[in-house]
């Protein structure tokens, strides 16, 4: 699934955020004309993605949302959010093809009153969309994070299915590997708390190899109410999916995905979001995927047989 970027603005100043280098640039809200130039690019996948920035700053956004929903082209489009300003505009997404990714944040990241409107935005949202076109996020940035607000969240709405993504660190000179042996403690915890709740972690990207985990730390894993057997193995570190996202900008430019934000190209150069697609996979995951993460790595079965990418390929 492509992502448009609407703008490269952002109510928040998130200290692991991965996309400050984007969000810190000149103001740049897409046009209405790039818009329907980006759709008409991505069309054939049927599905797409609004990111930012924060995607309900952009002042055309119900406008956006509209073009989107008369446009029979798109099955389905999931808005990337930090459900802060979302509430005014729950009219329009109340359209069965429109889908809420709510990354939630603590109050010690965001303030008390950002912390309250995004859990007034998330209750208003399910009182007008079904749950399953809610889903709830969290960005595991370091080591004995808090999660007692985001456990709140999770317990007070009833969320089963949650998106967890490690934060690839800005200084990659640790290695994924140490990296997540590093981070581990603090993920297992949240992944007990959420069985607890009895709740379902799930990977975006960024997925933990299985030799990070001991064989009693795969056991708990094991015991963790996953949603199917595909999620499980990925949980578990057993494959990697690693495909091209395709980010693509207002000046109609895209990248791999915000990780590989240092190549970036003009659409113009290509026939179709396919086209731009193998692009990045020979540019970048052929050249990548091949590179060990670790020393170790190097005599592994699963990396050989490409089963296994230690981590993100930003590592890389």
């Amino acid at each position: 699934m492509a992502n448009i970027a609407l703008l490269n603005r952002c109510n928040l100043k998130c200290p692991y955020c991965f996309a400050e280098n984007y969000t810190g640039m000149e103001k740049g809200d897409i046009s209405i004309d790039a818009l329907n130039t980006l759709l008409d690019f991505c069309a054939s996948e049927g599905r797409v993605g609004l990111i930012g920035g924060e995607p309900f700053l952009h002042k055309e956004i119900d406008k956006i949302l509209e073009i989107l929903r008369e446009d029979f082209r798109f099955s389905l489009v999931t808005v990337f959010t930090n459900g802060i300003f979302m509430g005014k505009h729950l009219g329009n997404l109340a359209h069965p093809k429109f889908k809420l990714l709510i990354n939630v944040n603590s109050r010690a990241d965001i303030g008390e009153s950002a912390f309250l409107k995004m859990r007034e935005g998330i209750k208003n949202a399910l009182s007008l969309m079904p749950r399953d076109r809610v889903d709830l996020g969290i960005n595991v940035y370091r080591e004995n994070q808090d999660f007692e607000d985001f456990l709140s969240i999770v317990k007070e709405f009833g969320f089963r299915r949650i998106r967890v993504s490690v934060v690839i660190p800005k200084d990659k000179s640790e290695g994924s590997i140490a990296y997540f042996k590093r981070m581990k403690p603090t993920l297992l915890e949240l992944y007990r708390r959420l069985g607890e709740l009895g709740a379902c972690p799930c990977y975006d990207c960024n997925a933990i190899p299985e030799c990070v985990y001991t064989d009693e730390e795969k056991s708990f894993l094991e015991s963790l109410p996953f949603e199917n057997a595909f999620e499980r193995d990925i949980f578990l570190g057993r494959r990697s999916v690693c495909s091209a996202v395709i980010d693509l900008y207002p000046d109609l430019t895209a990248t791999r995905c915000f990780g590989m934000d240092s190549l970036r190209v003009p659409i113009s150069d290509f026939k179709s979001i396919r086209d731009l697609s193998n692009f990045f996979f020979k540019e970048i995951d052929c050249r990548l995927v091949n590179t060990p993460s670790c020393e170790e790595c190097e005599s592994c079965y699963k990396f050989k047989t490409f089963s296994c990418f230690g981590g993100c390929l930003c590592y890389k």
